[in-house]
Order: C-alpha cells, then sequence, then structure tokens
C-alpha cells in the first residue's frame, strides 16, 4: 500500500483570479511513496452564496427568550471531472509511484454569478475540491479557494451621470431658533474604481449662530436575506473635512476629491447579499461658538 506525500491542487500560471465566463485551468499533483490502489481520483469546481445570522426573541413568559436562525444559500454551480479511475471503478486502478500531474479545466459561467464577498453575516465563495477515493479505507481530499470578480461597466451611461442632493436645517436650542443651514452636493459621476477619487462640488451657507464644519465620507452598506428578513451593516471609509464656516458665511467645493481605496466592489446582483457605496456630505456644528 503506497503513502501520499503530496496531494495539491495547483492553477496554471499561478493566476487565482477570475472573470465570468472564463478557464479555471491547473493541475492536481500526486506524488506517492509506493503504488497505490483507488477507485477513482476526481475534481470538483463550486460556488456558492450563503447567509446565515441569529436573533434573540422573546417568549413573553417565565420561559425567557430563545434564538431564532436565519439561513439561505444558492448553489451558482457544481462541476465535476474524473482525473483518474472510474466513477463505478472497483478499485482496482493503480496509480504507480512517483509524481503525477493530472490536469483540468473548467469553464465559468457567463452570467448568474457574483463577486467573491466575505462578511460577518455572510459570503460568496469559489473553490476547487479534489477526492481521491480509495477501496476499504479512508478517503484524500485537497482543497483550493479562487476569487471571481463579476466586473461592472462604470462607462454604461447611467453610470456617467452626476449625482445631486441638498437639504437645509435649522438648528435650535433651548427657547431659541437660529437661521438655516444649507447645502447643495454633487459628484461628477456615479460609477468609480477603486484608487480613482470622487470629485465633490458642494456650496454651504450658514446662517445659523453657530460654526459648521463640513465633511464627506464614503461609506459602505452590506445587506443580507434570508427568510424574508435582512439585515445590515455600515462601515466608513475615507474622509475628507473642509474648512469651518462662520455664522453668517458661505463657502463652496470646486472638486473636492475623496479618494477611494482598495475595497470590495459592489454587489447588486445576488438575492442574498448586496453591497452598496454612498457618499455622504455632511455639516455638523461645533457647539462651542
Amino acid at each position: 500500500m503506497g503513502k501520499l506525500r503530496v496531494f495539491e491542487i495547483v492553477f496554471d500560471n499561478g493566476k487565482s483570479v477570475y472573470n465570468p465566463s472564463e478557464l479555471v485551468n491547473g493541475k492536481c499533483i500526486v506524488d506517492l511513496r509506493g503504488d497505490m490502489k483507488m477507485k477513482t481520483l476526481r475534481i470538483l469546481m463550486r460556488g456558492v452564496a450563503k447567509v446565515h445570522w441569529t436573533e434573540s426573541r422573546s417568549t413573553g413568559n417565565r420561559l425567557g427568550a430563545y434564538t431564532e436562525h436565519y439561513n439561505a444559500e444558492i448553489e451558482y454551480f457544481l462541476k465535476r471531472q474524473v482525473l483518474f479511475g472510474s466513477e463505478t471503478g472497483d478499485g482496482r486502478e493503480v496509480l504507480t509511484e512517483g509524481r503525477h500531474e493530472f490536469h483540468f479545466s473548467f469553464q465559468l459561467p457567463s452570467g448568474g454569478i457574483s463577486t467573491s464577498f466575505e462578511g460577518k453575516y455572510g459570503s460568496i465563495r469559489y473553490w476547487l475540491k479534489a477526492e481521491m477515493e480509495k477501496p476499504w479505507t479512508f478517503n484524500h481530499k485537497a482543497k483550493k479557494a479562487f476569487t471571481v470578480i463579476c466586473p461592472i461597466d462604470i462607462n454604461r451611461a447611467e453610470y456617467l451621470v452626476p449625482v445631486e442632493n441638498n437639504m437645509e436645517k435649522v438648528l435650535c436650542c433651548w427657547c431659541c431658533t437660529s437661521g438655516p443651514i444649507s447645502l447643495y452636493a454633487r459628484t461628477d459621476r456615479k460609477g468609480y474604481c477603486p484608487g480613482e477619487s470622487i470629485a465633490i462640488t458642494a456650496d454651504f451657507e450658514n446662517l445659523s449662530s453657530r460654526t459648521i464644519i463640513p465633511h464627506a465620507t464614503l461609506h459602505q452598506t452590506q445587506t443580507f436575506l434570508a427568510g424574508g428578513k435582512s439585515r445590515t451593516r455600515h462601515s466608513k471609509y475615507t474622509i475628507v473635512t473642509g474648512l469651518a464656516i462662520q455664522p453668517g458665511r458661505t463657502m463652496s467645493w470646486d472638486a473636492q476629491l475623496l479618494k477611494i481605496p482598495a475595497v470590495t466592489p459592489s454587489i447588486i446582483n445576488c438575492c442574498l447579499i448586496r453591497v452598496d457605496y454612498a457618499v455622504r456630505v455632511r455639516i455638523p456644528f461645533n457647539i462651542i461658538s
């Protein structure tokens, strides 16, 4: 009975990031000390989106509370190839001593899959798993994860349009009401890539009695869906702070740049997980003035 020295999956050219419709090519390496009988050596490629979280519920009586679980899963694909032997074999195939390389090739679907993602309440994962099935003994397994990026074409017309908004707020302090604070903000377009900067144009008018300091922040919202319920997580990334605006003054931003760091791409085509980004321009006031 041979012994297994090496059992691993290696991608061609060291590549581990793929786009939809691309070929995932590589080899399964088996290195044996002595001959080994086996039924089959297979490799599988799988893609799965999964969410899970818990919520505490009160029973309204002496029994106290209980925990409710929310789960959902989508299998994007499950493909397999036999590299050696047969799925219906009797285990008499013999793989001889030494190093063997079994090449494989899978094609990713051209659509219907989402960008890889890891979050607190869910994930979108893709991986390869090699299984060596032997007669009358335990099987060997090797696993290798890879990343899928589903790019969004930010040159489409819908992502080239500016985004704008305005607001007005009146501050109250005890029995006194000050004048309004107003702002108008606009981005140069709607779609961006990591490493780019968002150009923000804004007009601020401070008719209150307090000093305000405007700032802009890039926010990420992760939404997880299961059982008719949702769970969200919010994160803040880059922030840019403007100069203080004294009472009765105005100020403008002319293409104030907000740098986008290396963040997870937006996910808009998965029914279990969604990742969105937004720029928030705020005008908090200084309570000391």
